[in-house]
């Protein structure tokens, strides 16, 4: 699973920088975060049309922006989650399964906050946002019928790059676990811890 370039906002660089850009503080935060996740919504609709395509945070704070022509100097941490909420809440209002769980961090994690919103929207927080974030990935694109969908309706999977850590994780995990040795012939004893050489 990659993350795709389906979100990129359709526009030449050129007319983004002749556009009159407008500060989110001469509109207000209501109607910027409004504005941003009509816009959020449409890049995640995109990605939704293609089967394991993801969007990074980070490119749909960029492209929010950009295809709403109000932008903030405020980090995308401060704001980016309430925008994703506002899709969530959209998408829960359209009877759709969440949107926002395309979106992704750098290493293929869902976004900070994505636990939060699920909470918010079902009443029970996921023990791990990733894979409930998983499931609804799927949902997502059974129910707008991505293309590259397989035949057999696909499968919940984590992304390429975080199923990778998780698996350096666990080895590591493993590797740490101290082994217990029988202290006469010092090899490593059964979960019994009775020696099956001396004892």
């Amino acid at each position: 699973m990659s993350t795709s370039d389906v979100a990129a906002p359709d526009q030449n660089l050129s007319d983004v920088e002749e556009r009159a850009w407008r500060d989110v503080s001469d509109v207000g935060i209501a109607t910027a975060r409004t504005e941003w996740a009509g816009a959020a919504r449409e890049m995640l609709l995109r990605a939704a049309g293609k089967y394991q395509a993801l969007v990074q945070h980070k490119d749909i704070a960029t492209g929010v922006q950009e295809l709403t022509g109000i932008r903030t100097k405020q980090p995308t941490r401060q704001w980016i989650g309430g925008v994703l909420a506002e899709v969530s809440a959209e998408s829960l209002r359209r009877g759709e399964p969440m949107l926002s769980a395309l979106c992704v961090n750098a290493d293929e994690s869902v976004f900070d906050g994505y636990a939060a919103i699920v909470g918010a929207a079902t009443g029970t927080t996921p023990p791990d946002p990733d894979v409930h974030a998983s499931h609804e990935r799927l949902a997502v694109y059974r129910h707008f019928q991505a293309a590259g969908l397989p035949a057999d309706g696909g499968s919940p999977m984590m992304p390429s790059k975080l199923s990778a850590a998780r698996g350096r994780a666990r080895k590591a995990a493993i590797a740490e676990r101290p082994i217990n040795k029988c202290p006469r012939c010092n090899l490593q004893t059964p979960a019994s811890g009775i020696c099956d050489t001396c004892d």
